[in-house]
């Protein structure tokens, strides 16, 4: 959700919010109310319910005194990723084929207390990266490359394909010295990273005789990274990587961590571990997976759900002791981004046998989005407005979705 208005010079305004249409600046009374203090314009919020109808209002005070009147109370839903009316098409970020999305977060986003803040990268064909730093992966420029090998900016590294990218910041809520680190892997076990989004310099040259690495997350700022033939690898920098047993010659497409990694892949492969050095090959599937590639895979508590060719849908809702698989007979999914929201009148999940406070969101390869709460029950499909995607990505307060040709959506 993005709130923004009309600034004056020297007041410090307040944002109040609900799901109380009785909301008023002066009126605390909501159980689900928060107070944003201090608040300047556009404010991102996160962990709202997408479909929930929220309550806003604001008042101001200029030299620390009191606050104003109230401002009207305006009414508005978060996005809504199971409402086509949500979507928006971007015009195409390059000619490129665009492979991977992710997000950084700079500020943290507990009980709404603060503005959301963060930047997107985009990455694939011949090393094209892209970023938006707008925050609602709107407006993007392409990067120029960096690296210590080449004397000046305009001289390009070797081109190779990217396919995934993700963002670690040490320092969250220290915009001046956030710590972020960027890195993005593709073709030939290559990988490039950056610690501003905008230089980037070469980490792991790519010798196109290696596999290519496909999906790529990170847990406490270290890099995990799946691939071709089974390939794990992981880094603290994107420079130097270590190299992980499998088991699988498997071509592996995705990697999520949540209590456990689950890498998934080609063949109905799903992998499992609880460090990264010895993995588990899941066959408790019902109904068995067919023979189709899994493309990605995420996660909220212990709900993992993976998604792959012929839309297949495979989920765990024990932390991936045991999997149920399904089609939605869609084409193919070919990405799945999880959230954790807020509770507001929850109750227990017949499906699950508990709360659940996620957002499940797939796209399929023709644009089509798909929203679940439980990872076990769909929405029909819902256009983007966008084609041939590859890739998607939540910030916490909205998704973006990127393809071939340039091709990028988002809902906020």
């Amino acid at each position: 959700m993005m709130l923004t208005w009309t600034a004056s010079p020297g007041v410090d305004y307040w944002i109040f919010s609900d799901t109380d249409p009785g909301l008023t600046a002066f009126n605390l009374q909501g159980l689900n109310q928060y107070v944003h203090p201090s608040a300047t314009s556009p404010f991102y919020m996160c962990g709202l319910f997408s479909g929930t109808p929220y309550y806003f209002a604001a008042n101001g005070r200029t030299n620390g005194g009191p606050g104003g009147s109230s401002s009207p109370t305006y009414p508005a839903t978060p996005y809504n990723a199971s409402d086509s009316a949500y979507w928006h098409a971007n015009a195409p970020l390059s000619s490129q084929n665009i492979y991977g999305v992710g997000y950084a977060s700079l500020t943290t986003c507990s009980n709404n207390a603060i503005s959301a803040t963060g930047s997107f990268a985009a990455v694939g064909a011949g090393g094209t990266i892209l970023t938006s730093n707008s925050y609602d992966g709107q407006n993007w420029h392409s990067l120029t490359w960096n690296s210590p090998i080449w004397n000046t900016p305009a001289n390009l590294p070797p081109e190779f394909d990217l396919y995934a990218v993700t963002g670690y910041t040490a320092n969250l809520n220290n915009l001046t010295t956030p710590g972020l680190r960027w890195v993005a892997v593709g073709a030939g076990e290559g990988s490039v990273y950056s610690t501003d989004g905008i230089n980037w310099y070469i980490g792991r040259v790519a010798d196109l005789s290696n596999p290519s690495l496909r999906s790529l997350t990170q847990v406490a700022g270290t890099f995990f990274a799946v691939g071709d033939a089974g390939t794990i690898l992981s880094s603290p920098d994107g420079i130097t990587w270590t190299i992980h047993t499998s088991g699988t010659n498997s071509n592996l497409r995705g990697v999520t961590h949540g209590a456990i990694y689950v890498a998934v892949g080609d063949s109905g492969t799903i992998l499992t571990s609880g460090d990264t050095n010895t993995w588990t090959t899941q066959t408790s599937v019902t109904p068995s997976i067919p023979p189709i590639s899994l493309q990605q895979v995420t996660s909220v508590g212990s709900i993992y759900v993976a998604v792959g060719n012929r839309g297949t849908i495979v989920t765990s809702i024990n932390g991936g002791a045991t999997w149920t698989s399904q089609s939605l007979g869609t084409p193919n999914l070919v990405s799945v981004v999880a959230e954790s929201q807020f509770v507001i009148n929850a109750v227990a999940d017949p499906l699950l046998g508990f709360i659940s406070n996620a957002q499940f969101v797939a796209v399929d390869s023709t644009g089509n989005a798909y929203t679940s709460t439980n990872g076990l029950t769909w929405s029909s499909a819902i256009s983007t407005g966008a084609s041939s995607l590859n890739a998607l990505v939540s910030s916490g307060f909205g998704y973006v979705a990127t393809g071939n040709a340039g091709a990028t959506a988002y809902a906020f």
